[in-house]
């Protein structure tokens, strides 16, 4: 893969199980596992059965879990949904669906944690999991726009940045590039990168670096954007700045469980 990659959702098969690499199911469920080659970073796209667990051990990096449809239950806290579940690198935890539920899960490949970016290694004090309502924990809402920030690389136990932004109406972003690799998950609308039409549950990988611009069409869009680490943007003719809800000024929500 060189700048960017495109996963279609109707080129993939969904299969009997968990599709991801680092946990284990207990109980039924399909997925569909979105892997670029050379690519650093992975998604699963799930339908989990009542009853369905997942469950960690310790050798994995921060991973995010967005909740499409239906609930997770991390001990004795839910998450609805809209949200998400954040899992710290080396947390030996489960997860579990008490009912249906539709999710998106992100991941890296690499286990170990990024030190050397913006905030350096995150702490090795005991990881564990974050659990984010629908508000975020930043948020940036304007007539128009919503953008949810679930984890912005600033905690000090892990470096995920997860969010979703979107638009009610068309859009064209400018031309732009991320410092950190990422993959944006469509979930709402069409978006487009040059001739390439992106539909719900379609994906993107883009690396680290790599210039570029997206339109939507006139109904807008809504995509999930996972990374590993904190993340620099360069807009052409601007000077690289730092991204994340602390670091833009966004509105501070913690709507976390």
């Amino acid at each position: 893969m060189r700048g960017t990659g495109f996963a279609a959702r109707d080129e993939a098969s969904d299969v009997d199980g968990y599709a991801a690499p680092t946990c284990r199911l207990r109980g039924g469920a399909s997925s569909s596992l979105v892997a670029f080659d050379g690519f650093p970073l992975w998604a699963v796209r799930a339908e989990l059965l009542p009853g369905a667990v997942l469950e960690w051990e310790s050798d994995h990096g921060d991973e995010g879990i967005y909740v499409a449809s239906g609930e997770l239950r991390v001990g004795t806290r839910i998450c609805p949904t809209g949200g998400a579940v954040l899992i710290e690198g080396g947390a030996a935890v489960s997860v579990a669906a008490d009912a249906p539920a539709t999710i998106v899960h992100f991941g890296p490949h690499d286990p170990v944690p990024p030190g050397d970016g913006v905030y350096g290694p995150p702490d090795p004090a005991p990881r564990g999991v974050h659990v984010v309502g629908p508000g975020g924990t930043y948020a940036a809402l304007e007539p128009g726009r919503d953008t949810r920030m679930f984890a912005d690389s600033t905690c000090a136990t892990c470096r995920i940045t997860l969010f979703l932004t979107g638009r009610d109406g068309g859009y064209a972003s400018p031309r732009h590039s991320h410092s950190a690799d990422e993959i944006l998950y469509l979930l709402r609308g069409d978006i487009r990168f040059g001739s390439r039409r992106l539909g719900p549950g379609d994906a993107v990988a883009i690396r680290g670096g790599h210039r570029y611009t997206f339109r939507s069409g006139p109904q807008g869009f809504a995509f999930l954007n996972y990374r590993r680490d904190a993340s620099e943007q360069t807009t052409d003719g601007d000077v690289p700045r730092l991204e994340g809800g602390r670091a833009r000024g966004l509105t501070r929500v913690d709507d976390v469980r």
